[in-house]
């Protein structure tokens, strides 16, 4: 036994698939502090939001111009809970949840001219998310914003121009804690010498690296 450990430790193991035969046997149990997902789920959420502003100076806006939209990168899309139904004893729960998503809306002649607004959506979700596990949406993305000017009225000082949006957003929902999880463990990872792989000509498209 004590023969077979040490011919495991000189065998140095490193990332990757394992042999045909299967992995070599762990030699400890580790103790570590990760994030664990006890459930998650994604949905395409569109919808559409006429915005009326007078914050766009500069112009000329017409009806049928293209408002440039975008997230806030200063603001993740975000969800609270409003409403939290079990369903059963294992810990699925009904969430009901406030999504909101910050877009900044640009004016096409002058990209300084910025207005931002929280738009918010409703969803409700059926996931594993015990007593103590709230939900994250950090991981939420904005697919698409297309704005166009539907209304100027131009007999106010300032104009006040109005827009529609057609928006698409990939939510991603994740019932995540911080826990301490006991995991097998070959050891400590040992970095590899560094290398330098030829160009390939015409590049291809990059693959998993193991």
């Amino acid at each position: 036994m004590a023969e077979e450990k040490m011919t495991r430790q000189q065998q140095q193991i490193m990332p990757g698939k394992c042999p045909p035969e299967g992995c070599p046997p762990f030699d400890r149990i580790e103790c570590i502090v990760v994030d664990k997902v006890y459930d998650s789920c994604f949905q395409i959420e569109d919808f559409s939001k006429e915005i009326t502003t007078d914050e766009f100076t500069t112009g000329p806006l017409n009806v049928g111009d293209e408002i440039l939209c975008g997230l806030d990168p200063d603001e993740p899309i975000n969800c609270k809970v409003i409403k939290r139904e079990p369903v059963d004893e294992t810990g699925f729960v009904t969430l009901t949840l406030l999504v909101e998503v910050f877009l900044r809306f640009v004016n096409p002649n002058e990209e300084t001219e910025v207005v931002e607004r929280k738009q918010t959506i409703i969803k409700t979700v059926t996931l594993c998310c015990p007593d103590g596990v709230d939900p994250d949406c950090s991981e939420s993305t904005l697919v698409a914003c297309n704005c166009a000017v539907i209304e100027v009225d131009d007999h106010d000082n300032p104009t006040r121009v109005t827009f529609q949006c057609d928006i698409q957003v990939c939510l991603v929902i994740k019932c995540i804690l911080k826990v301490q999880l006991l995991v097998p463990s070959y050891g400590f990872c040992v970095p590899a010498p560094c290398v330098t792989i030829p160009g390939v000509c015409p590049p291809t498209p990059p693959e998993q690296c193991f």
